[in-house]
């Protein structure tokens, strides 16, 4: 059974409004800011699916890119060298995805893992999932795969130009945002917090760890392979160290982090701000200054992290019930004194 707050959200006119926004922007929007727009929300669904693990079930999970090269690389290569379908190998990378995280899940359960234990054990299943990719001919290896130049065939998994890819890489953004939305509100959601406050708590009133374990990773595994599949697609040029190197999931780690981890909107606002502001202004002063828009876009995270370390969505949170309850604590206060009597002068 879920929330009733997903049920009210979805009743609200704010989401349906700023998607039909959205929805317009191609018509609006310049071929510029156009894929600038389409990495901001490849990286929502990239940060959404990494919020299901890092945020909702609190386990730092450094090895993102397992899943996003598996997504990227391994759909590419059936293609290239076998002729399978991508859209059939999309299936199956998310399939192999959500089992290597289930098996990230059952190791982290058998051995007890603590959270710096596992980022350490997801880190090094990352490094060597890199080396594997790099010393195999078949994934590419070092020199990367080219895909075919997307003619908008849709059969083909290809979507004809930055319109199709900003209405593919949307659709999979609201996707991610709804299966976390989903996660929240539903028991396993629960459960997963319940595991991330307390585990031997969540173990003593009867939460199934492993299990709620698994299911998370394997959810986050295969949401991320599938985003990770669409924005190979749309590179053409499946770079390795790009997909299955550490940067972007430190990245993706990065916003989810400075936006609030744990909350459906955190993920979602801090990608919206932070992915655009680094491309445009690398887009308007690399030129200038070799590494100045990387010292800015460095310098603003660095300020956001110190001035609001439980992140945008949570301070933004508190800030606005602080306001709340200030204005009802005023609005109270004249009742409460038009309620008081005078006193009653004593009779002599």
């Amino acid at each position: 059974m879920l929330n009733p707050s997903f049920w009210t959200l979805l009743r609200s006119p704010v989401p349906w409004i700023v998607l039909a926004v959205a929805v317009s922007a191609p018509l609006w929007m310049s071929p510029f800011y156009m894929s600038i727009a389409i990495l901001t929300l490849f990286y929502v669904g990239f940060a959404m699916a990494w919020n299901i693990v890092g945020g909702i079930s609190g386990l730092l999970s450094l090895g993102h890119s397992i899943f996003v090269g598996t997504g990227a690389i391994l759909t590419s290569a059936l293609f290239l060298n076998l002729g399978i379908n991508m859209w059939l190998g999309v299936v199956i990378a998310c399939v192999i995805s959500a089992l290597v995280g289930a098996v990230i899940s059952w190791l982290d359960y058998r051995f007890r893992l603590g959270h710096l234990s596992f980022a350490l054990i997801t880190l090094a299943f990352a490094e060597v999932f890199l080396l594997v990719v790099l010393g195999t001919d078949f994934l590419g290896g070092a020199s990367g795969l080219i895909l075919p130049n997307d003619t908008g065939n849709f059969l083909q998994f290809e979507f004809g130009g930055g319109r199709g890819y900003f209405y593919l890489s949307l659709s999979l953004a609201v996707f991610a945002l709804l299966v976390n939305l989903l996660i929240i509100n539903s028991p396993l959601g629960y459960f997963l917090r319940c595991i991330r406050d307390n585990e031997d708590a969540a173990q003593a009133i009867g939460i199934d760890l492993l299990r709620c374990k698994m299911v998370s990773m394997a959810i986050s595994g295969a949401l991320s392979a599938l985003v990770g599949a669409a924005y190979g697609r749309y590179m053409v040029f499946i770079d390795p160290y790009l997909f299955a190197g550490l940067n972007l999931t430190i990245e993706v780690v990065l916003v989810a982090t400075i936006g609030g981890l744990g909350t459906p909107f955190g993920p979602l606002v801090a990608t919206l701000l932070l992915i655009p502001f680094g491309e445009v202004i690398r887009g308007h002063l690399g030129g200038v200054l070799p590494g100045l828009h990387t010292f800015i876009y460095g310098a603003l995270i660095v300020i956001v992290i110190l001035a609001m370390p439980r992140g945008l969505v949570p301070t933004a949170q508190d800030w606005w019930q602080r306001r709340r309850r200030r204005g009802e604590a005023a609005q109270e206060k004249p009742e409460l004194q038009r309620g008081l009597k005078p006193p009653t002068p004593m009779e002599d």
